[in-house]
């Protein structure tokens, strides 16, 4: 592992496509509010950023970045963005950290057809001199700032999942970035191969085989480069698993499905005692004051609004913590219900406390 880069966060949360946007941030944040978990936004464009101005609304825009939790939580958020060429990366960078960003990863993990037509994502792993050309002007980007730069990246792409095909990949682009870099780079690796044709980006995140082992052989060859560890990894011991081994643990699906799993992992992991976990009333009564909060500033669609409380009362009712003991489909009829609805979100909030005793 890495001695020379001190990686603060220990788990983080993977960006996943319609998934970790700010309203599914926000709920993680509330679930867990200690600070312990790094989370990821999905990816977005450089091609939002060029040439000096944000090319999107602030209603989309406010859908793409966290833009409240970049003022309270500014070093656990972790901007993702998908880039062809250093300038569009360069650009990106530094619109990003005016914002408040203070972590920006490069892509080069993302096997889908759209993607792979903008020649980024797992693509560039069959570049890995561009990456380096991509990753220095991030860097140079975020000079005078204290915005860090990461890659993330499978440990293959199609036929090309050798140690060697790896090795040189990871060498290339850390090259630049020796021990004793006041800002090295840091490598968030996937233990899949990515297969650019044949399998879906869904398919890609289950049907090639996991090899951790590849990850571990690594961390040990590049002992002053700080790796994180991601791909089917679902159970706090298996999170206290790797984290001996690596650097950090990301996880995805299992956080999508249940985001009270971040519970499990700060006692677990970061001894919170079980008495300061948040109680899930009054998680929900906070969301649903952030919600009314992105409502009122951008007319966003109750459906979107709601959407991150579906994995909210899964995680309630598969018993972590399930203090209600409620069916799972009246809760999730109250949801469709109540995600059709043109009503004052407040409304939503006490709908949503229906059969589970919340008084909010």
């Amino acid at each position: 592992m890495a001695s020379a880069v001190m990686h603060r966060f220990r788990t983080s949360v993977a960006p996943m496509v319609d998934v970790t946007d700010p309203c599914f941030l926000r709920l993680l944040r509330l679930i867990s509010p200690f600070g312990n978990h790094q989370l990821w936004t999905e990816m977005i464009h450089a091609n939002a950023f060029s040439r000096g101005r944000i090319h999107m609304d602030p209603p989309k825009l406010a859908m793409h970045l966290p833009l409240r939790e970049l003022q309270d939580f500014a070093s656990g958020i972790v901007a993702q963005i998908g880039a062809a060429n250093p300038d569009d990366a360069h650009a990106a960078v530094k619109e990003l950290t005016k914002l408040g960003v203070r972590h920006v990863n490069l892509n080069c993990g993302c096997p889908s057809r759209n993607v792979q037509m903008g020649a980024f994502g797992a693509i560039l792993m069959k570049s890995p001199a561009l990456v380096s050309d991509i990753v220095n002007a991030m860097q140079d980007a975020a000079r005078d700032t204290r915005c860090h730069i990461s890659v993330k990246c499978r440990i293959g792409v199609d036929e090309d999942e050798s140690p060697e095909f790896l090795r040189r990949f990871v060498s290339t682009v850390v090259s630049r970035h020796i021990q004793g870099s006041e800002n090295p780079v840091s490598l968030v690796l996937h233990a899949r191969r990515a297969w650019l044709k044949g399998l879906s980006p869904k398919q890609n995140r289950t049907m090639p085989v996991l090899n951790h082992a590849r990850v571990h052989e690594m961390v040990r060859e590049f002992p002053h480069t700080a790796f994180i560890i991601n791909g089917g990894i679902d159970t706090a011991d298996a999170v206290i698993e790797h984290l001996a081994q690596a650097d950090g643990v990301m996880i995805g699906r299992k956080i999508r499905e249940d985001p009270w799993f971040l519970s499990q992992l700060d006692q677990r992991v970061y001894g919170v005692s079980a008495e300061d976990i948040p109680p899930a009333a009054e998680v929900l009564a906070e969301y649903v004051k952030f919600a009314d909060y992105i409502h009122s500033q951008y007319d966003t669609k109750y459906s979107i609004l709601s959407r991150p409380l579906f994995a909210f009362f899964h995680g309630l009712v598969a018993g972590v913590p399930n203090d209600y003991g409620q069916k799972p489909a009246e809760l999730l009829k109250t949801q469709v219900k109540l995600s059709n609805t043109k009503k004052p979100v407040g409304g939503i909030g006490v709908g949503l406390g229906l059969g589970l005793g919340l008084h909010l």
